[in-house]
């Protein structure tokens, strides 16, 4: 499994209502706290929650949609009344009412949908309702087919006695698995558990349950050479090994005949897949499973699972937008003393004390390098109190420069999640760079926003001059409109929709424009005022998101070709 495909569109359609309605039933939730004896807010939430696996279901969000059905199947298990067990019920539902908006605006921020990232709020539900847990390898979707290649005969070794062999690789095995479990050495210890698998593997060459001991240790190394998450449900995996091991024991080599179940190769399998290892074995063992890559590693995942309890896209626009207003009244300020040639000593305490606010915020959410930026330019205010001399115009402009930086990288925060990887890229950025990016984000803003304009303007137009007894007179300035939209789009390149207006002039200007009224005017409006639709279409989608899916055009490019100006 790669990280699963999505329908953006249809996702960012059913956003807001989808968000809404789980606000509104964890408020119901939130009231039913507060009125333990009240069925009816109780109920509320159920019905809610049974509104938003619908949903969920109806996009094929894998993994949300299984979230939000173990909302529901816990929702439905809470009772009226105080007891203890309820109360678990509800504490566990509140951490994943906060997780499921979270994962929506993760889809929609990254583009691409990681299920695996629900894992463990899943089987936190799970385990509160005493169900069976997911495995880390759940979402995996791959043919397990384990090819040995030339695994060769079991050597010489046989000739020992298998059971004491046995009993000193088990011993073997267990004193790494201790440590592990413990969390204590647990490089060395993974290496140990992975001799005792390669040692069990070369006496059962050509038996079945020799595949277990070859995946195993592959794994094993991948999990040590990559210092690979140790979590619950890999511990377990590892535990798996030893109950097979205690089996060997009990049942001598006729258990080596036992072919290991499927499920357990294909959770090795997943481990060996996550490790993103160039180890020739593991990249053997993938190539001979046919395992395509899964689109991310252990190490990303781990990211992007802090990531998922991190702060919402509602808390960083809320944040972003208080940042903007102080950054603002520091503006006014400095503009004001270069307008006025003079600098008061209040107006440099409160300076400096507007800026040491924002730095504080800025280094609490990770941007140390605007946090630096605006610590330097404090420490500057503060020389020009101690001078006792009023700062020259430069000085000025040089602490505007750093806020112009600064406020760049407020603004980018609106677009990104607030991962470490974020983190780094913004802080290793240059100041350039930042304000440059920054800069084209807005103009590719009002680009869209005149696009906007310019379509409702022409959709306006058409109905007027079909009102009219189509009098050309309403129409004069729409082919001026669609140069204009094309020329926007296609400076911020995209091509595909330039296209489209480009037609779409073609079609004002050779039909509408140039030419007698044709008989089949009313209906070809109609299937030009599609395609303008369908161009308004993409244009909303294309505002949240310049690298949104362009096949919504298609509807347009259908509608022009049918009205004789396919696209060139």
């Amino acid at each position: 499994m790669t990280t699963q495909s999505i329908n953006l569109s249809s996702l960012k359609l059913v956003r807001e209502e989808l968000l809404s309605t789980i606000e509104a039933s964890a408020s119901k939730l939130e009231q039913f706290v507060a009125d333990r004896e009240n069925g009816d807010l109780l109920q509320g939430c159920i019905d809610g929650i049974k509104q938003i696996s619908g949903t969920l279901s109806v996009v094929q969000l894998k993994g949300a949609d299984l979230l939000a059905q173990e909302i529901l199947a816990l929702a439905q298990e809470i009772t009226t009344g105080q007891n203890d067990e309820a109360d678990q019920f509800i504490s566990t539902l509140t951490s994943s009412f906060f997780i499921l908006p979270r994962y929506l605006e993760y889809v929609l921020q990254t583009k691409r949908n990681m299920p695996v990232l629900l894992i463990p709020a899943i089987n936190e539900m799970r385990q509160v309702r005493r169900a069976p847990l997911l495995k880390d390898s759940h979402f995996f979707e791959a043919q397990v087919k384990i090819d040995r290649g030339s695994a060769g005969q079991a050597t010489a070794v046989m000739a020992e006695d298998l059971a004491a062999l046995t009993r000193r690789l088990r011993h073997m095995y267990q004193v790494g698995l201790l440590s592990v479990l413990q969390g204590k050495q647990v490089k060395p210890s993974l290496s140990m558990m992975q001799r005792a698998l390669e040692r069990l593997e070369i006496i059962s060459r050509g038996r079945p349950l020799g595949k277990l001991w070859w995946i195993g240790s592959i794994a094993l190394g991948a999990m040590a050479q990559k210092a690979m998450e140790l979590t619950k449900g890999r511990k377990l995996l590892l535990s798996t090994i030893d109950r097979e091991l205690k089996q060997l024991q009990k049942q001598g080599p006729a258990h080596l005949d036992k072919e290991p179940t499927a499920d357990l190769l294909k959770d090795f399998l997943y481990v060996v897949a996550l490790s993103d290892s160039d180890d020739e074995r593991i990249k053997a063992l993938l190539a001979g499973s046919r395992v395509t890559p899964l689109g991310y590693t252990d190490a990303e995942l781990r990211r992007e699972r802090d990531a998922l309890r991190g702060p919402s896209a509602n808390t960083i626009s809320s944040m972003v937008t208080v940042l903007k207003d102080e950054l603002s009244a520091v503006k006014d300020m400095l503009e004001r003393a270069s307008q006025a040639g003079s600098w008061a000593p209040e107006e440099n305490d409160e300076l400096v004390g507007n800026l040491s606010k924002i730095s504080e915020i800025l280094s609490v959410v990770g941007l140390v390098s605007a946090s630096n930026t605006l610590r330097t330019e404090i420490a500057k205010i503060a020389a020009w109190k101690q001078s006792g001399e009023a700062p020259a115009n430069k000085e000025l402009l040089e602490v505007a420069d750093s806020l112009l930086y600064v406020e760049s990288t407020v603004s980018g925060l609106g677009t990104l999640n607030l991962s470490d990887d974020q983190l780094a890229r913004i802080n290793s950025g240059s100041r350039t760079d930042i304000i440059a990016g920054n800069q084209i984000v807005e103009a590719e803003a009002l680009v869209f926003q005149e696009a906007e304009a310019g379509l409702s303007m022409i959709k306006r137009a058409l109905s007027s001059y079909s009102e009219s007894g189509f009098d050309r007179g309403h129409i004069k300035n729409v082919s001026t409109t669609l140069a204009t939209i094309r020329g926007g789009m296609g400076v911020i390149g995209l091509t595909r929709a330039a296209k489209v207006t480009a037609a779409c002039q073609d079609f004002v200007t050779e039909a509408l424009l140039n030419n007698d009224h044709p008989e089949m005017l009313p209906q070809m409006l109609e299937t030009f005022a599609d395609a303008v639709i369908g161009l308004e279409y993409y244009m909303d989608s294309a505002k949240a998101d310049k690298d949104a899916d362009d096949n919504v055009l298609k509807i347009a490019e259908e509608s022009l070709e049918a009205l004789g100006h396919p696209i060139q």
